[in-house]
């Protein structure tokens, strides 16, 4: 970067979902990563198949980008893991392999970099990239001579001893799995056997890993079934460890003990505030284009940012009839969890910025109409988001609501020296805590919500456009160049400036305020000085021409002499002098600057 001079690109922050996906695919990779860098930056961005705003491709770009990321620590690990799993599991297999190409690359230049064995800091990067490519999706791999190359380097490396001690551990773990998607493990044969001595043991850690790399779906799930034994033995719910065999059989085929409802209505509902995210939420508008952008804030607002993901499963605890212990949302199905549970479709948000993804996590709508802020405002100041399981509302939590203020919302004449429009103006003062204006008269209509606090500040007006700037006054001609011994012509002088042009009419205005059952009389008086009728000022004058410079002075001529016979010298021309140069023309006055406008008539109401 020092030798080519070239600076980091920046984005504007916060930067949305729907925003990422805008940028075109050059910029695409270093777009995702500024995302990612974001607090409560959710990776379903990177999942090519989620229902809301995500990439549409995993390019070289993105691939190279996400990778860095990771090696450079621009984004949190965790993040980055369920970003890149979720690109693998979404994307075209030439474009999945090319991504685990990409983190092979950067595994091996970890592990042979002379300050892996004293970093922790590259150690857990290592440890992030392993991760992820021994729990990676099975039948997913990178492209396989690649792959096949870089293990049998691997292999050498450690046969010859060349890698230090941490690095030999990380590499002799990856090794085994490659091993293990052979169908062997400690160099022997996987079977049943070893699998049970492994669930004798409670070795989990290895169960698990077959379950993920074996290379049939026979011995994988055989793996599982003693993961999901532990598990069982393991719960605090009698009725499971009573049922065991029964529950096994559920589990392994749903992927969850998900309750039936209509056996196990739902009692009551709550939510473990200490796992539950707490926001603020800002509504950011765009009056012009009617739209508007939910964001987040924390605390003083010191810093916006994205709304969070909300994972209910564990936040939203629920007590079923006829169950010992209060049960929550299923759990992904690689999880093997036998713990009863309420399925994630039977669960809703009711708000309208809010949407469940095929994971279980809600998610909010960054980029909404006006209409829908609007709508949101009806809550006052607080962002309500009720919780309903199969039909039953059980609870709500509630966010801080607040709007920005909007830019001033002028409407102005469209040709110079014309009239503003006439305007309708609306306001809802219902709630006391802020203020709904609709203006129609000029398009629209346009929508605007501005807090109370803020409305002083606040303009909305029909302005006269400025009248037309007056003409520029004509260059006055130069002088005619003077003969030989005479002088130049003077310049002509310069033209007038033209006049302005009168300046356009604001519009009449008519605006109706509704304010509920509260008395209108002090907010009459306040919008007089926020909904305005406003005079264009007068074009400016045209500026004068410029004198037309003068003719330039003729050449001199020098005398001329002869000798006579007596030896004397005779003047035959006296010669002459250069002329002068003529003077230069005045320049013309400016023209007059034109009258300005006048404003319309404002009438303000309390609406009947």
């Amino acid at each position: 970067m020092i030798a080519c001079g070239c600076a980091p690109e920046r984005f504007p922050l916060p930067m949305t979902a729907a925003a990422l996906v805008t940028y075109p695919p050059a910029r695409s990779g270093p777009a995702l990563v500024a995302y990612l860098g974001q607090r409560d930056a959710s990776p379903t961005v990177c999942d090519l198949r989620a229902s809301g705003p995500h990439l549409p491709t995993v390019s070289e770009k993105v691939r190279d980008s996400l990778v860095s990321a990771l090696t450079e620590g621009k984004v949190e690990s965790s993040l980055w893991s369920r970003c890149a799993s979720a690109a693998l599991r979404s994307a075209p297999r030439p474009d999945s392999a090319a991504l685990i190409d990409a983190i092979g690359h950067d595994y091996r230049a970890l592990l042979k970099s002379s300050d892996f064995e004293k970093s922790p800091v590259l150690q857990d990067r290592l440890r992030v990239m392993q991760d992820f490519y021994i729990e990676r999706k099975n039948g997913l791999d990178g492209t396989p001579e690649v792959s096949t190359s870089r293990f049998a380097d691997l292999r050498r490396a450690l046969a010859e001893h060349r890698l230090g001690p941490v690095a030999t551990g990380f590499g002799q773990d990856l090794l085994a799995t490659v091993d293990l998607e052979q169908g062997r493990w400690a160099g022997r044969p996987v079977d049943v056997l070893m699998m049970d001595s492994l669930f004798a043991a409670h070795d989990e850690k290895s169960l698990q890993r077959f379950a993920d790399r074996l290379p049939t779906p026979v011995l994988r799930d055989e793996a599982r079934r003693r993961i999901l034994r532990l598990h069982i033995a393991a719960s605090q719910f009698p009725e499971v460890r009573e049922h065991a065999a029964a529950v096994e059989e559920i589990v392994m085929k749903q992927g969850a003990y998900a309750l039936v409802l209509a056996e196990h209505p739902l009692v009551r509902g709550w939510l473990d505030a200490d796992r539950m995210p707490t926001r603020g939420v800002i509504v950011r508008q765009d009056v012009w284009r009617q739209t508007a952008k939910l964001l987040a804030y924390s605390g003083d607002r010191p810093l916006l940012s994205v709304l969070p993901e909300v994972q209910l499963r564990s936040v939203l605890l629920m007590e079923a009839r006829g169950i010992s212990h209060p049960v929550t949302l299923c759990g992904p199905a690689k999880a093997l969890d036998p713990t009863p549970c309420v399925a994630v479709d039977q669960v809703k948000l009711e708000n309208p910025a809010a949407y469940l993804d095929k994971g279980g996590a809600f998610h909010f709508v960054d980029d909404i109409a006006m209409r829908d802020a609007v709508n949101l405002a009806q809550m006052r100041d607080k962002f309500v988001l009720p919780v309903t399981v199969a039909g039953q509302r059980l609870l709500s939590f509630e966010w801080h609501l607040s709007f920005e203020r909007p830019e001033n919302l002028v409407f102005t004449g469209s040709q110079p020296g014309s009239n503003g429009p006439s305007l309708r103006v609306l306001t809802d003062r219902r709630d006391p805590g802020r203020f709904v204006f609709t203006v129609s008269g000029a398009g629209g209509p346009y929508l605007a919500v501005v807090e109370a606090e803020d409305v002083q500040a606040f303009r909305i007006s029909s302005h006269g456009a400025q009248g037309f700037t007056g003409s520029t006054g004509s260059t006055g001609s130069s002088g005619s160049s003077g003969g030989e011994c005479q002088s130049g012509g003077s310049g002509g002088n310069g033209g007038n400036g033209g006049d302005g042009g009168p300046g356009g009419n604001g519009g009449d205005v008519v605006a109706e305020v509704g304010c509920g059952a509260a008395p209108c009389g002090d907010v009459l008086a306040l919008l007089q000085r926020v909904i305005l009728s406003e005079a264009g000022r007068g074009g400016s004058g045209g500026a004068g021409g410029s004198g037309g410079s003068g003719g330039s002075g003729g050449s001199g001529r020098s005398p001329t002499t002869h000798t006579d016979s007596n030896g004397n010298t005779v003047t035959d021309d006296a010669g002459c002098s250069a002329g002068s140069n003529g003077s230069s023309g005045s320049n013309g006055s400016s023209g007059s600057d034109g009258s300005p406008g006048r404003a319309g008539q404002v009438r303000i109401g309390a609406a009947r």
